[in-house]
């Protein structure tokens, strides 16, 4: 492997020369797709530096790599993007990073490159794997590719940033859905240093790193709210013996209809700890009490997903202040993502699994 100053690898590699968006570029074609990578460079006494860019060559039909080049239009941390990837297989083929005010790019080498080759497939997020490089040398001439780690594990930890990286964009959703069809994560949840228990509810586990004190049980579950009351977040699981139950199809009627006129009553179908959900957001009024209606209102969203499950029926409800829904939804997310659905009883033959 070899590293060698920006300009020159502009010779070399095509890559430009200028420095990654600020802010993700969207997509300019609803079929172009993502390619998210983590990259870390281990630089001995230095510590681990984190990457500028990555130049990936697309593959054309008969293997070969394309003479165009392209380089990675978006960074955070040790997290690089690839973001508007017209569809087709693509290969990473350098790295680079700083240092002193100076950039170099580390090629990979040729015969690890036939592994690391992703496919874009349309309106989908790819993960190109973690890929540690251990940078040696004056400037990492000597630098050492030391592998590519693509298990789920990886990918989860990988796709949980990017969900933050790209909060607020389009590429969100396509992340999304590739982060829910992994499942949830069984590794070990930390903050600052220290393992956050996973805490235990019958039907689902949960991590609590909200920052928002214990939750407080309500009606089949438990509701945690934000300590000036600007938001609500609560996991309600109804079993087919509470009065609160209905038939799957009858709660997917009420969440078509919930919310007020301006709403689209638009209900999502998608993928949560592998099973079919739904999702909708709609907004309600609240009128205190004693005051005429329009002299005082607080406007509220709600973001709700509903699970069915053979034995009863999940929820998880969002609400917020519709000034600060989009200040804690991030927070949501993350809550959202740790969420784990036990394992469903064997279904009886001829049942049906969806509403």
């Amino acid at each position: 492997m070899t590293a060698v100053p920006a300009v020159l690898a502009a010779a070399l590699f095509g890559c430009s020369t200028m420095s990654p968006r600020s802010r993700p570029p969207e997509p300019t074609s609803p079929t172009n797709g993502a390619i998210v990578a983590r990259v870390v460079l281990n630089a001995g006494w230095f510590g681990t530096r984190s990457p500028y860019s990555m130049t990936f060559h697309r593959l054309k039909a008969d293997g070969r790599p394309d003479e165009a080049v392209f380089v990675t239009n978006f960074k955070s941390g040790r997290d690089v993007y690839l973001l508007d990837a017209v569809p087709g297989r693509y290969v990473p083929v350098s790295v680079r990073y700083m240092r002193q005010n100076n950039s170099y790019d580390i090629g990979f080498p040729e015969k690890a490159l036939k592994d690391l080759a992703v496919g874009v497939r349309p309106g989908s997020a790819v993960f190109a794997g973690r890929l540690t490089v251990a940078v040696k040398g004056r400037a990492g001439k000597r630098s050492e590719f030391l592998g590519a780690d693509l298990n789920k594990e990886a990918e989860i930890a990988a796709m949980d940033c990017a969900l933050k990286d790209l909060d607020g964009t389009l590429w969100r959703d396509m992340v999304a859905r590739r982060r829910e069809s992994l499942g949830p994560s069984e590794a070990a949840v930390t903050e600052k240093g220290k393992v956050v228990p996973r805490q235990s509810k019958g039907k689902y586990t949960y991590v609590d790193m909200l920052g928002w004190g214990s939750p407080v049980r309500i009606r089949g579950g438990l509701e945690w709210r934000q300590p000036q009351g600007r938001a609500r977040i609560a996991l309600v699981w109804f079993t087919q013996d509470m009065r609160e139950y209905k038939s799957p199809a009858e709660h997917l009627a009420a969440l078509r209809s919930a919310g007020s006129p301006e709403d689209d009553h638009k209900v999502s179908e998608v993928v949560f700890c592998s099973r079919t959900g739904y999702e909708a957001r709609y907004t309600t009024y609240f009128y205190p009490e004693g005051t005429l209606v329009g002299s005082l209102v607080k406007v509220y969203l709600t973001e709700t997903l509903l699970v069915p499950e053979p034995e009863g029926v999940f929820f998880l409800h969002y609400r917020a202040e519709k000034a600060h829904f989009e200040k804690f939804h991030p927070q949501f997310r993350a809550f959202r993502d740790k969420i784990v659905l036990n394992p469903n009883p064997p279904l009886p033959a001829g049942a049906a699994g969806r509403p």
